[in-house]
């Protein structure tokens, strides 16, 4: 059941995406709608549906409508970070939809959505599941987690935060870091190499100066209730 929910799923964001090459340059226009038969960049406003979007560029506004974003969560498994290959859409601008991006290649400015999924966001955005991204730069706010390969800035999650590399504030149910420059607050923080501060009930860090403030902190010096350095 959940194999033919997700062939249904990522159809509606797959048809369309076949058309004119990002390389190529694209007529402009003010308003601009998804899916379209030629694609076009936008400057002003692009509206659309079931989040279906084409290799061009919207500066300005992007509304979009999605009517089967509740299926999102019966997804079998998670959708990774798009490769060079997938991506499709550059956003400048404002950007909401009662879905999301899957295949982003790149939001600079606000994002208010149910998902999200792009190589590089910048700004700010708002997910009430999840923000995966290759870089992620600014202040994120989700309802599940925020991933990223590489990060900067404030990550807010319920479930947690995880990053490969990350230099700034992390606050969450479980978050985790590679490499960690900054604050971890948590339930369970954990980290491979980080110079800063975790606060939480279990607090773990590998390599790095750090200082530590829980129930129970562990690092490569010592293992020690309530505080730890």
């Amino acid at each position: 059941m959940k194999t033919k929910l997700l062939f249904i799923f990522a159809c509606t964001f797959m048809f369309g995406q076949d058309s004119l090459s990002q390389d190529l340059k694209l007529k402009s226009a003010v308003i601009t709608f998804n899916p379209a038969k030629i694609a076009k960049n936008t400057t002003g406003i692009n509206l659309g549906v079931f989040d279906s979007y084409q290799k061009q560029k919207i500066n300005g506004i992007n509304l979009q409508i999605n009517p089967i974003t509740l299926l999102y969560p019966l997804l079998p498994q998670a959708i990774p970070v798009p490769s060079e290959d997938e991506v499709t859409v550059i956003l400048n601008g404002i950007h909401i939809s009662t879905g999301g991006m899957m295949d982003g290649a790149k939001l600079n400015g606000l994002g208010i959505s149910i998902y999200h999924h792009a190589r590089v966001t910048n700004g700010f955005s708002a997910n009430l599941f999840n923000n995966t991204s290759g870089i992620l730069n600014g202040i994120h706010v989700s309802g599940a987690a925020n991933n990223s390969e590489k990060g900067a800035g404030i990550t807010f999650a319920f479930m947690g935060n995880y990053s490969e590399k990350f230099t700034g504030l992390q606050i969450g149910g479980f978050n985790e870091a590679k490499q960690m420059k900054g604050l971890q607050i948590g339930f369970v923080n954990k980290s491979e190499n980080l110079k800063g501060i975790q606060v939480g009930i279990v607090n773990n860090n590998k390599n790095g100066r750090n200082f530590q403030l829980g129930f129970w902190n562990k690092n490569t010096k010592r293992t020690l209730p309530i505080l730890n350095f």
